[in-house]
């Protein structure tokens, strides 16, 4: 597609004009392709098996997981990707969960986050998932979007309780992640 001009010109609400010349707007199309690519990718790299069609069974909220950490033991736990305002790493194969509790109605439109909730009641009601490689490393890749891994879904998550967790943290390495349906 020609522009009517060589340059596309701006002029910001303060003043300020910028120019964007036809060579800048195909390298930010390209940047953005890279990125988009690169989501994808790193979600295509996922373990094999990781995403389970089926639920695992006998998962616990949370907060009753929270209650009895063993470093090393078996672990199911249902939670909602959040707790924060940013609960999925861009980097990192991590994320937190939090007790489906503590999803509030506010008018944010982020009740995922627990943005209604003190931080005691937060630190108590979440937990960290990270996906792993061979080394025990997370993964470096973003898991954002995969297969509907977004803010505020429901997971269960199988895993192993990590050997850093403690009463303060629970970190749970995951074997299998399910994504519930989310209701209309």
């Amino acid at each position: 597609m020609a522009l009517p001009n060589p340059t596309c010109a701006r002029r910001l609400a303060v003043g300020l004009t910028f120019t964007l010349e036809p060579a800048m707007i195909r390298f930010l199309i390209l940047v953005l392709t890279i990125a988009t690519l690169s989501a994808a990718e790193s979600a295509a790299n996922l373990p094999d098996g990781l995403l389970a069609a089926d639920a695992p069974v006998d998962a616990v909220d949370v907060v009753a997981a929270r209650t009895a950490i063993e470093p090393g033991a078996p672990i199911t736990v249902r939670g909602v990707i959040g707790g924060r305002p940013k609960p999925i790493a861009d980097q990192r194969a991590v994320f937190t969960i939090m007790d489906r509790n503590l999803v509030c109605d506010t008018a944010c439109g982020q009740g995922w986050s627990g943005c209604g909730n003190g931080p005691e009641a937060l630190k108590a009601g979440t937990a960290t998932v990270q996906i792993v490689d061979t080394d025990g490393k997370p993964l470096a890749a973003t898991i954002e979007g995969a297969n509907g891994l977004v803010p505020g879904a429901t997971v269960v998550i199988l895993g192993i309780v990590a050997a850093t967790s403690n009463a303060n943290l629970l970190i749970v390495t995951a074997q299998q992640i399910h994504i519930e349906p989310q209701p209309n």
